[in-house]
Order: structure tokens, then sequence, then C-alpha cells
């Protein structure tokens, strides 16, 4: 008996050691591809960054730094960036990059820093849902999530330009990691104290989407995620509640710091709403009201901005066995029918599907999509080259590319959605599925 019980110490002490070394591979494999992805960035911020400046792709009037740096300069000389059509930040980033007075180098550094940030929260996220979801290798699952980010020329472009959609891309990535974490303790019914709350990861959530809402309005949506995440009804409410009063707070605080006045709301949320600026972008809004004639701009408007919040109920209701895929369709929603959107909306939400392995043997059109994306990405610089520059094409050639990358992006959510059900079938009637059952999703 001694034997065997020296046997099976040794035996567990030999796994124990190979799991520690295989922590510390994994552990210095990342810090390898991190390293990598501040590399690309710094050459790409210092060969390739006066040309990105210039591209649509990569910035609009709500992520451009060069119109952050006029607007700061306006605030020092004691002139109301929102006098005139150019500031279009809150309040509270005004008075923040006041205040952080350094070189396009040294902000470099820091976003390279967000980056490196926003990859990890991602890559962790999607190893907890890889356990949650009973995947028999997550830490290949967060690495390659670690790479889809921080690798991602769209991403790494948008750090050599400075554009404020990194900062935008780290809230989400903390809204992520809360969302997926399955560290916290389930939450009773009768469990109603705040410490439960704030332990089951829900008021960092509300707050977290509370931030995003004030900053851009269409995360408002992603609340939906939030409400299937937490089941509970005192938690829904919570979250109901928490996403008002937290609108509400960022709403004062950008008033207080704007001397007690309402005047930036015209130029914020109004600037986004009624979609004023038409430079061309890669989103839907800007060929379309080019084109409109003016007594019909309200009424398109209107619908426009009304779509994105049509798909909330049925997304809700559809999807509502899998909150971490509604909040994946959430934002690509958001990137796809916003009014200003750039390349690196979508950044977050393509770099997480990795993490739903169990839907990839269910897709159907993912190299498709996937083509036709890449195409489009590349694509886009060479028609805006031949409409601008060469003046040999006209805005329908850019347009076209813009819109066959959104009508992509549309088909993917289709074909996860279609995973989603397929693989519920599966589950629910798995004796009565032959290889010759044809699925069709209505």
């Amino acid at each position: 008996m001694k034997k065997e019980e020296n046997g099976f110490e040794e035996k567990t002490g030999m796994v124990t050691s190979e799991i520690h070394v295989l922590k510390k591979e994994g552990r210095g494999s990342t810090s390898l591809l991190l390293v990598v992805g501040v590399v690309m960035r710094v050459l790409c911020f210092l060969y390739t960054r006066s040309f990105l400046e210039k591209r649509p792709e990569l910035t609009s009037p709500l992520v451009s730094y060069r119109r952050l740096q006029d607007g700061v300069a306006m605030f020092k000389n004691d002139i109301s960036p929102y006098e005139g059509d150019l500031f279009h930040y809150q309040p509270l980033l005004l008075r923040v990059f006041s205040l952080i007075d350094v070189s396009d180098s040294t902000l470099f550094t820091i976003f390279t820093a967000l980056d490196c940030i926003t990859a990890t929260l991602l890559s962790i996220s999607a190893g907890y849902y890889a356990k949650e979801s009973g995947s028999d290798r997550p830490e290949y699952i967060s690495t390659l999530v670690l790479k889809c980010y921080l690798w991602n020329p769209v991403t790494i472009a948008c750090s050599a330009v400075l554009s404020i959609s990194v900062l935008h891309n780290v809230l989400i990535a903390v809204l992520v990691y809360f969302f997926c974490s399955d560290s916290a303790p389930k939450i009773q019914e009768t469990e109603v104290s705040f410490r439960c709350f704030l332990n089951g990861f829900l008021l960092p959530c509300v707050a977290v989407i509370s931030v995003c809402t004030s900053v851009a309005i269409y995360p408002v949506i992603i609340i939906a995620s939030a409400l299937l995440r937490f089941t509970s009804a005192r938690e829904r409410m919570l979250a109901l509640s928490g996403l008002t009063v937290g609108v509400a707070t960022m709403v004062f605080l950008n008033w207080l710091l704007n001397d007690m006045n309402w005047n930036f709301l015209e130029d914020t949320y109004g600037f986004i709403l009624r979609a004023d600026d038409l430079t061309p972008n890669v989103g839907l809004f800007w060929y379309f009201f080019i084109q409109v004639f003016e007594h019909f701009r309200t009424f398109y408007l209107a619908i426009f901005q009304i779509n994105l919040l049509v798909y909330v109920v049925p997304l809700l209701l559809s999807l509502r066995k899998d909150a971490h895929l509604h909040l994946v369709i959430s934002l690509l929603l958001v990137a796809v029918f916003s009014s200003y959107p750039t390349l690196n909306d979508a950044s977050t939400y393509l770099a997480l599907l990795p993490m739903f392995e169990k839907y990839k043997k269910h897709l159907r059109y993912t190299l498709v999509t996937g083509c036709t994306i890449v195409t489009c990405v590349v694509l886009m610089p060479v028609m805006w080259h031949m409409w601008i520059i060469v003046g040999s094409g006209n805005a329908n050639f850019y347009f076209a590319v813009t819109l066959i990358y959104n009508v992509a992006q549309i088909y993917l959510m289709i074909d996860l959605m279609f995973a989603y059900f397929r693989n519920e079938a599966d589950g629910a009637t798995a004796s009565m599925i032959t290889p010759k059952t044809n699925f069709v999703l209505h």
C-alpha cells in the first residue's frame, strides 16, 4: 500500500510540474505575441502614419485625433470648441486631453499599451468562455483571439494614426471581460445585497455600457445582452435602472465640465443622430443621404436610426440561451448601422469569433464572408484612389465596396445565428437527425 501511495504521489507531482511548465510556456508565448504586436505598431507609426492619417476607413469625425487636437487648442485659447462644426467629443475627453500635454510619440506609446491591454482582456475572456462551454483547448482559443486582435492590420493602423477608436475598444474589452468572467458566484433569487450584485459583475457591466452609450449612443443595445447574462428579475431591474442612472450621471458630469452649458449636446449626440457630416466612410449613411431629396431627409433619417433598435427584441428572444453570442452580434450590428463607423469598430467582435468553437462545424459561409471582408478592405484604398486622386471613377466605385463589406458582415451574422439554431436542434432532436437532414433558416 505504501509503495502504491508513493507511486501515486510521484505521478501527481509529475503532472503538477508539467502543468506548471505548460503555464510558463503559455505566458512566454503570450509575451512574445505582445512584443511582435508592439513592433508592428512601431514600424507602422514610423513609416506609414502620414499615409494612413488620410484614410477615411480609419478615421471619422468621432475618432479623429486631429479634430481632438484642434478642439483642445481652441479650449486652451478660451474658445468653445462647440461653437463651430469641428469638434464632436465629450467635454470629459476634452478635459482629459487638455491636461495630457504630451508629444505624439508618447501618446502613441500609451495607445499601444491600451491596445495590448485590449488584446489581453479579450484573450482572457475567450478563455473563460471556452472553459464554460466545455472546450478541450481553451488555451489555444485564448491565444488565437489574442493574435486576431493584436495582429489585425486594422488595429495596427488605428494605433499608428492615434485613432480614438482605440479607447472605445478598451471599453468594449473591459465589458467583454466582465461579461465572460466565470469566477463570479451564482446569485440566488433571495440574495439582493449590493455586494452580491457587485461580485456577479453586474454593476461593472452596466457601468461600462453606460460609458459606451454616453460616448456613441448606439452601444445602448448591448444592455439586452446583459439582460440575458443576468437572469433574475431583480438583476434585470438593477441593470435597466443602473443604465439609466449611469448615462444620466455621465451627461451631468459632461455638463459640469462644460461650465454648466448644454451646447455640447447638439455637437455630440445631435451630430450622431442627424448624420450631418457626409464625408465618405465605411458605413451606409453617407451615400444615401447625399442622394436623397432634402424634404425626405428627416423621414429616412428616422428610419435609419430606428433600424438598429428593430433587431433588439427578436435577437433577445432568439438567442436567449447564449448571451455571449448575443453580445458579439450586438457589436456587429453597431459596427454596421452606426452613422460614422470605421474599420476598427469590427475589430473586437471579429477577434472574439474563435471562441465560438462549438458552432464552427455548423457555419456554412465562413470562407466566403471572410474572403469578402478581406477583399473589400484591400479594395477600399484602390477605389478611393480611382475616385478622388485619379478621377477615373466616381462615388459608386467606393460605395460599392463599402456596401459589399457591410453585406458580408450581415451574412456573417446570419451564419452565426444559423449555427446557433443548428446546434440547439442537434441537442434537442439528436436522434431524429441523419446525414441527409436539411436545415433551413427562415
